[in-house]
């Protein structure tokens, strides 16, 4: 899942308020690029560095990602294990471990990690320091910063809880109240939203409403500015399907997913679009496509202009749909010579819109893989380049970068979380 709020005002904006830092971090590998093509690929891999803990944080040039995938080496590598494990297990009394999905703020200088061991942290994205990690129980699936800065949301799904961060960047202040801040989903569950775990949460262009899908299928829509949280609008499991990770919002609409990996769906491809228009008394959504009968995962989803890319994890290629008329007008096949099997998972575009950066898994799946169904199972993890055409309604697939963590002669390493920083 990505950040998935893509406007061309909202990317120019970042680059000019964020560029100078950027050039200052990556100018002397740039070269000749000028200052508001500098821009950087923050890619997680979840497998292990320590005992039972850590994981890789790479961060890559992204113009030089871009421009040659199969020789581009990270800029950075941070090894979780070290003095970032150590800080959250002083803060949280436990160990960090598969580090899952990341998400930049706004203003691009701070980064969101969120850790499958319970921990939310906080980090400054020019420095590299961790200012705040925050335990949220057992685990957290994902936590998604609002586009004004004031929250970040988070999904715990072993103790089916949706709980609220204050975030203050400038001041360095992040927090929540268990009493206040915390939802348990339990409460929602049924005959037709039969498990009600959070998988993705994700708040519209306002941040006022936060569209919360569910391992067994359905969503809960939480207006996340009243306190208590209060739940708004609700679909069940027929109108979506199970544990969708993906969406974003183009215009008016928002698109989401429901998507594979879980007992209840080991293989499911799903896209619907969401009316906004009747909230906060209703919510509505759409099916504008599917592949019940192919081997079939959807997972991640970027816009791109107008356009609605997502990616089938199991099926090998990525699905473009147009916003104007809900239709599939285009796809892109993933496999080369070099990597049959390149299980795209999460993206995210370039400041340009010249590119999408796709995430690759690898053999040893540690997450989001029905072993039934090897949905989420590739051959070399990394992060794929996609060369973005006619407004994004079209792509060419240009190669990969790849990543390693050799362990005993078997490759580890598990590509989940990417974000670019702008």
């Amino acid at each position: 899942m990505r950040r998935h709020q893509d406007t061309r005002a909202r990317v120019a904006r970042a680059v000019q308020a964020c560029g100078l830092a950027v050039w200052v971090l990556t100018g002397t590998m740039m070269g000749q690029a000028n200052v508001a093509s500098a821009y950087e690929v923050w890619l997680t891999d979840q497998s292990d560095t320590g005992k039972e803990s850590g994981g890789y944080l790479h961060i890559y040039d992204g113009a030089q990602l871009a421009a040659t995938p199969a020789s581009a080496k990270p800029a950075v590598t941070i090894d979780l294990a070290g003095d970032i494990g150590k800080f959250c297990e002083e803060a949280t009394k436990k160990p960090v471990r598969r580090p899952h999905m990341l998400f930049f703020n706004n203003d691009q200088d701070h980064v969101i990690l969120s850790f499958l061991s319970g921990h939310v942290l906080f980090m400054d994205a020019v420095t590299k320091k961790p200012e705040a990690c925050l335990s949220m129980g057992k685990n957290v699936h994902a936590a998604w910063p609002t586009p004004d800065q004031k929250m970040a949301i988070a999904a715990n799904i072993a103790e089916k809880k949706f709980i609220r961060i204050w975030t203050d960047y400038r001041a360095h202040k992040f927090s929540f109240d268990p009493e206040k801040d915390v939802v348990s989903l339990a409460a929602f569950e049924g005959a037709e939203r039969p498990d009600t775990s959070p998988i993705c949460p994700i708040t519209e262009a306002s941040s006022r409403y936060a569209f919360v899908t569910l391992r067994g299928g359905g969503l809960v829509v939480m207006d996340v500015t009243t306190t208590p949280m209060k739940a708004v609008a609700m679909l069940d499991n027929n109108q979506i399907h199970p544990a969708g990770c993906g969406g974003v919002q183009v215009g008016d609409t928002m698109y989401i997913n429901s998507g594979g990996g879980w007992p209840v769906a080991p293989l499911s491809y799903d896209v619907y679009a969401l009316n906004l228009s009747g909230l906060p008394n209703s919510i509505s959504a759409k099916l504008i496509s599917q592949r019940d009968e192919k081997f079939a995962d959807s997972h991640g989803m970027v816009g791109v202009g107008r356009y609605v890319w997502s990616a089938d994890r199991a099926g090998n290629n990525i699905e473009i749909i147009d916003s104007l008329s809900n239709l599939s007008v285009s796809a892109i096949d993933l496999t080369t010579e070099a990597n049959r099997d390149p299980a795209p998972d999460l993206m995210d575009v370039a400041p340009d819109g010249r590119y999408v950066f796709v995430g690759l898994r690898g053999p040893n799946p540690l997450t989001g893989n029905d072993k039934t169904a090897q949905n989420a199972k590739g051959t070399i993890p990394g992060v794929g380049v996609i060369h973005v055409d006619a407004d994004g309604k079209v792509g060419h697939y240009k190669g990969q970068a790849a990543i390693s963590n050799m362990k005993d002669g078997k490759e580890t390493a598990d590509t989940h979380g990417i974000a670019v920083r702008r």
